[in-house]
């Protein structure tokens, strides 16, 4: 008896166990739409971030996350590091040049509300250093947009000049 209640409880756990193999069809093909859509999204994104740069006429590069940007100069201070208090002077645009937001902020980087494309921007940076960042929606906002000046789906211009590295 002992041991059919064993094999009853492994025969339970194997045929329960979330399996990809074991997948409903319409999960699976859902799965794969929404994988599609994804992926349509992020290249209509870097579409319209490339012909924005065309048009520029500063050299632009990406980073393995899908985050542009351009030196204008480059700082000879304190590197910036997770954790660090940073003061920065910032100006927030979208493609078509609307300002959304501009002045000066003062963030412990990696622990401040800070969207994934401003912090992975900053730990490039170092004191006294002016770059312009290019931010796709996914290292931004996304698809809520911040609920007040910045849309959903939104693409966004910083310029950002760091003033002091603590």
């Amino acid at each position: 008896m002992r041991y059919f209640l064993l094999i009853v409880i492994l025969a339970c756990v194997t045929g329960c166990q979330n399996n990809p193999g074991n997948r409903s069809s319409s999960a699976s093909s859902s799965e794969e739409r929404m994988i599609e859509l994804n992926k349509s999204i992020i290249t209509s994104d870097r579409q319209l971030i490339t012909g924005y740069i065309s048009k520029s006429d500063l050299p632009y590069s990406e980073t393995p996350t899908g985050l542009w940007y351009t030196v204008l100069e480059k700082g000879g201070g304190a590197k910036v590091r997770t954790g660090d208090n940073v003061t920065f002077d910032f100006e927030c645009n979208l493609l078509d040049g609307d300002t959304l937001y501009s002045g000066t902020q003062t963030i412990r980087v990696g622990y401040e509300g800070t969207e994934s494309g401003v912090t992975e921007g900053l730990q490039m940076m170092s004191q006294g250093s002016d770059y312009i960042f290019i931010i796709p929606p996914y290292l931004a906002y996304g698809h809520t947009g911040d609920g007040h000046r910045i849309p959903g789906r939104a693409i966004l211009i910083y310029r950002i000049r760091i003033k002091e590295v603590v």
